[in-house]
């Protein structure tokens, strides 16, 4: 009986040191599950609180598009009111000509005005008849001197309305290429906040989604890296004068000696189809993200657009369109081929080339056919359609 107790105390004893090494050995394994978890907690808001603040850069900057695209359209509102100014201060000189040439006609039929005065007087059959025809006379010189003054008025403010409209045309020009310049800031930020958004994500997921989404989050990336080198993008006209040491303010005036060959060979059938399909829409004025007739058109949504129709699927900005199509010398570049501008920070324009040194595109004038002489200081290069 003692023997057996003292089994059984023995194995009491065994069982409390199983118990307790069993505790010690499993215990660490839980506060270390609960500090990787409270590690993976804090991580993720890290992250979340920088893709937050990321975030908030972006709408800060759509912020600051969006006030840029107000001051655009007020200053295209400012440019039809003087145009339409303009003409009217024309027709009123137009008509005013016609009545001051008739009357400089009579006049010289009388020879002088003096002439005129002097009939008054001969003709006059009494004193009262004289005064009367003198004050007639008088009022009429008077009233051909007020559209004389009139006429000078109207001429002076002519060159103003014209001066003022040059200023409001070149302002649009300024705020049309710093709009398309935001455009590629904020196609590279929402690349990297892509990137970054997929990698949060991938920390905390299963192992089969974590593949996925490393596999989302690479792709992200190499877009973000490939739209961030677009930034350095330049115009030819410029790099070459750059790279042969000589003065390039001629090409950042638009009248660099510098000479670009372009080509014009024949396009493909979609390419005309395109073309035809941007034609349509000559004259229309240019809206700012609008692509498509309902909207209206700013560069890249009128060649999405005009493509589209012609059964050919291309993305949405001038950069991913760059990014999208094949690199071709300009000697190479051939009717339906797209060609990219920028105006030293990224590629912020687009157009269809038209062969002959032209292209269509939409400008801050609206969309146009025009040519590539002005456009070339900001040159990039063609890019082919696959």
């Amino acid at each position: 009986m003692g023997k057996r107790n003292k089994w059984r105390k023995s194995m009491v004893l065994a069982l409390a040191l199983a118990g307790g090494l069993l505790f010690n050995t499993v215990q660490p394994t839980v506060v270390h599950a609960e500090e990787t978890s409270q590690q993976m907690i804090d991580k993720k808001t890290k992250i979340d609180a920088e893709v937050k603040k990321l975030q908030e850069e972006l709408t800060n900057l759509q912020n600051e598009i969006d006030e840029k695209v107000k001051v655009f359209n007020q200053v295209q509102a400012d440019i039809k009111e003087v145009d339409a100014n303009i003409v009217d201060t024309k027709k009123r000189i137009e008509q005013r000509s016609t009545i001051l040439s008739d009357r400089m006609a009579a006049y010289q039929a009388q020879d002088s005005t003096v002439g005129v005065y002097l009939n008054a007087v001969l003709e006059a059959k009494s004193l009262a008849d004289l005064m009367d025809r003198v004050v007639a006379v008088k009022t009429l010189m008077d009233a051909d001197q007020e559209l004389v003054d009139q006429q000078e008025a109207d001429k002076a403010n002519l060159e103003k309305q014209k001066a003022t409209l040059d200023e409001k045309q070149q302002e649009l020009q300024k705020q049309f290429q710093e709009l398309q310049q935001k455009e590629s800031e904020m196609e590279v930020k929402k690349a990297e906040n892509e990137a970054k958004s997929l990698a949060l994500k991938a920390q905390i997921a299963t192992k089969q989604e974590e593949e996925r989404l490393e596999a989302e989050r690479k792709k992200a990336e190499e877009e973000a890296a490939r739209l961030r080198a677009l930034q350095a993008a330049t115009p030819v006209v410029q790099a070459t004068n750059n790279n042969n040491n000589s003065d390039n303010s001629n090409a950042n005036n638009g009248n660099s000696s510098q000479k670009i060959v372009i080509g014009s060979g024949s396009g493909a059938a979609s390419s005309g189809d395109a073309i035809s399909t941007a034609k349509q829409f000559l004259g229309r004025s240019y809206v700012w993200g609008g692509s498509n007739p309902s909207t209206g058109f700013d560069c890249s949504g009128l060649v999405q657009w005009s493509y589209k129709q012609a059964g050919v699927s291309l993305p949405r900005t001038a950069s991913q369109q760059y990014l999208a199509t094949q690199r071709i010398s300009a000697s190479e570049a051939r009717v339906g081929d797209l060609v990219f501008f920028s105006y030293g920070s990224g590629v912020a324009h687009v157009g269809i080339y038209l062969g002959n040194n032209t292209m269509i595109d939409a400008q801050n004038k609206g969309v146009v056919v025009e040519s590539l002489d002005w456009w070339n200081q900001y040159l990039v290069g063609f890019g082919r359609i696959q």
